[in-house]
């Protein structure tokens, strides 16, 4: 998979929660788009080497492509809780594995660099189900 430049639609199992979250200026979040939190404390795009706690999966609620203008931090709507997300090969061995952010729509088995990892509680071809209301740390 690679970076969004589109919208796409998510599905999660049972009711997310609904957090709002202010984000970092001068990208494009697209509906859909799986994020983190950055060290600022911001809804970020995830870089496959940052080691910063997954945010949840941006709802489309304020566009299903939200532009924000550099040094401003508008705030988006996320959801947080268990989410198919496509995945090449997923297979049932990949329930109970870790799963990382590599950008917003991409998830890696390896961890690199990273800290914060996303459980996989369910698998069905082509996705993985993977829970984002509770990431697990293994810094």
């Amino acid at each position: 998979m690679a970076e969004l430049s589109a919208a796409t639609k998510r599905t999660f199992v049972g009711v997310p929660e609904v957090l709002n979250l202010k984000t970092v200026g001068n990208d494009t979040y697209y509906e859909g788009a799986l994020l983190q939190i950055d060290a600022d404390g911001y809804a970020d795009v995830p870089s496959n080497t940052a080691a910063l706690p997954p945010a949840g999966v941006y709802s489309g609620r304020q566009g299903q492509s939200f532009a924000v203008a550099s040094g401003s931090h508008d705030e988006i709507e996320m959801l947080r809780g268990k989410c198919w997300v496509a995945f090449s090969g997923a297979a049932q061995s990949d329930v109970g594995e870790l799963f990382y952010l590599s950008d917003d729509n991409t998830l890696t088995q390896t961890a690199s660099s990273k800290t914060w990892a996303l459980l996989c509680v369910g698998y069905k071809s082509g996705y993985v189900l993977v829970d984002f209301a509770n990431p697990v740390y293994i810094g």
